[in-house]
């Protein structure tokens, strides 16, 4: 499986941008713009996004929040406890590793 930055790398390649063209359609968490040098310690995992910058990859990059949130090794905001009781986060949890073992576990 590739890491969070690998995939966000690739997908940008797909759609044909280039870094500066990502870097102006995003801000960090403050309202200031990301820089190329911040894209590129995502794409080779050297740092970790915010919520907030996940979301925007989100949208320009046309991807899944839950698969970037799952890449990134931390559960979608609108999953976190709190928000989602635990028993009903055990059985989506058990239902999703069901599905997964019927299609030989991979994503």
């Amino acid at each position: 499986m590739k890491t969070l930055g690998e995939f966000i790398r690739q997908r940008r390649r797909e759609l044909g941008l280039f870094g500066r063209e990502v870097v102006a359609a995003m801000c960090k968490a403050g309202g200031t713009p990301i820089s190329i040098p911040y894209l590129v310690d995502l794409e080779r995992d050297r740092r970790k996004p915010s919520d907030s910058v996940l979301n925007q990859f989100v949208t320009v990059l046309r991807l899944d929040a839950d698969v970037l949130f799952f890449l990134e090794g931390r559960g979608a905001p609108d999953l976190r406890l709190g928000k989602v009781d635990i028993e009903t986060l055990r059985d989506a949890l058990r239902t999703l590793r069901r599905n997964l073992d019927g299609r030989g576990g991979a994503l």
